[in-house]
């Protein structure tokens, strides 16, 4: 017998605020260069809880993005079609605000992958008319299983919003352009 539990927001955000921190912390350390010299869409981790489910039971992924691009952001996530994405889960959680967001496309490419799509703009980052300042915030949603899956992935590749299109046809199934930037393994025990 299955158990679906139902996920209130306080405990999501009080998860995702220490995920934050502690990714945050992992991340002070190391080569590279200074966030002054940074000029991609977005800094981007991604993790899954838990990463081991069984068919029909879900799990909460949380995408942390930092250095959000002035411009804004188009966060695409790619994920093995044994996943689906449970509709209204996507929440954006800032330093301030709890946002329900929902992607901009839900699909399957004819290789099999699943992608959604979401657009964030900068100001989503923000509060109260703030400079911008290296926005950071953090996507939690939830996936669920549908069908077997060993050792696959679920990766992020955030890009730069393009204003001068629309969102709708930035984004193409068939050539998504995608370049993982951050992935986390997760298995689906099938029937």
């Amino acid at each position: 017998m299955k158990t679906t539990t139902s996920i209130s927001r306080l405990p999501i955000r009080l998860a995702m605020t220490a995920l934050a921190a502690c990714t945050t912390l992992a991340a002070c350390g190391g080569g590279g260069g200074s966030s002054d010299t940074f000029v991609g869409a977005a800094d981007a981790s991604i993790s899954t809880t838990p990463s081991t489910i069984d068919s029909g039971d879900r799990t909460e992924v949380s995408i942390e993005l930092w250095n959000v691009h002035e411009n804004g952001v188009m966060v695409k996530v790619r994920f093995p079609e044994g996943l689906k994405y449970v509709r209204s889960s996507a929440i954006l959680l800032t330093s301030e605000d709890d946002t329900d967001i929902s992607p901009t496309i839900n699909d399957t490419s004819s290789d099999g992958d699943r992608y959604l799509v979401f657009f964030l703009s900068q100001a989503q980052f923000t509060t109260g008319g703030q400079d911008y300042s290296g926005e950071t915030g953090t996507i939690a949603l939830q996936l669920e299983g549908v069908t077997a899956v060993s050792d696959g992935l679920i990766e992020v590749d955030p890009d730069v919003d393009d204003p001068q299109q629309s969102n709708d046809a930035e984004f193409d199934i068939e050539n998504p352009e995608f370049n993982a930037q951050a992935e986390t393994s997760i298995t689906v025990i099938g029937n």
